[in-house]
This record gives C-alpha cells, structure tokens and sequence, in this order.
C-alpha cells in the first residue's frame, strides 16, 4: 500500500519533500537494467523514475531528474499498486487506441473526398461550413483537418496574383521581347 510520509522540515526550514514508503517487487537494479534496455520512450522515462524511486530519492528530486509532474508519477504508482510494472509499461499513448470515430459516415466521406477533389473549397473553414450546411454536423477545425488528412485531402489554392499583373506582358517578358510600358 502506498503511504506519504508527512513533509519534514530540516533545520534551516526548508521543505525536503517526500519519501515514498512502498512495497516493491523489483530491485532497484532490476529497474536499472529494464530502463537501459527499454526503446519506447514513455516506457523508459516511467522505468528511470521507479528506479529513482526504489533507489530511495524523494518524489520531489525524481519530478526535477526526470522531468514529470508530481500528479504524473502519482498516477504510475496507483497503476502499479493496482497491476505491478506490467500494468504501468502496457498503459502508454496509442496501445491500442483507435480513436474517436468519425462524426461522418462511409458515405458522407467520400462525397466530401469527391467535393474536395473538384476544388471546390479555398480553406478547411470552407469544408467545415460545407459539412454543417450539407449535412447538420459540426466539426472543429482540428476535427476537420483531421479527417482531410486521412483521407490525404489537400485544399489546393492558386497564388494571388496582383490587380496590376499583366499576363501578356508576363508571357512576353518570358519569351524575351522586353517593354518598357
């Protein structure tokens, strides 16, 4: 069971942060040796800080080593209390995570694919209002630029041209008969 010693106060006043009390099931070298093999990185920095902590550092000088927010390193060691090291390394971004699902169906996709091929739309602000109008959802503009690019939609938009922009005076220039008017 995790316990929190109560802060203790050193001669001079300072607060000297917590030791952690908690029963363990590997060695402090055990940990070691897993963080130095370790590539994923979120399973490392997890497998640095209970090796700092089993090692006997205070909570607080772990938060600065390592780089964690307090609250962070609470929630690993309640992950840990509940299913051991196994239960810590399995919980990292993206194991097994599918997702929110589109607020489009099949369907509704590919007619936005089949839109936004014609050229239809200038910015995702103008396929996002696409979407409400046609068909009642809304979408943030993350949300939206999010499902462009899995369906590897690109708006494209021509360069502005300048109101005092000739192109037959462009073509003639680029062909080498030069005027000065």
């Amino acid at each position: 069971m995790l316990e929190w010693e109560k802060i203790k106060r050193h001669g001079n006043g300072k607060n000297m942060g917590r030791r952690l009390r908690m029963e363990w099931q590997e060695t402090g070298e055990e940990l070691k040796a897993l963080y130095l093999k370790e590539k994923h990185p979120q399973r490392r920095t997890r497998l640095q800080t209970f090796w700092h902590l089993r090692n006997g550092k205070r909570v607080q000088e772990v938060v600065e080593i390592v780089g964690v927010d307090c609250r962070v390193i609470q929630r690993w060691l309640s992950w840990y209390r509940q299913g051991g090291l196994e239960e810590v390394l399995r919980r990292v971004s993206g194991h097994r995570a599918t997702g929110v699902p589109a607020l489009l169906n099949a369907q509704q996709q590919k007619a936005l694919v089949a839109r936004v091929a014609l050229g239809d739309f200038r910015t995702v602000w103008d396929v996002k209002q696409w979407v409400k109008a046609r068909w009642g959802v809304l979408y943030s503009y993350e949300g939206m630029r999010s499902l462009m690019k899995r369906h590897k939609l690109g708006l494209k938009v021509p360069r502005p041209q300048s109101e005092k922009g000739s192109p037959e005076k462009q073509e003639a220039w680029k062909k080498g008969v030069c005027s000065t008017h």
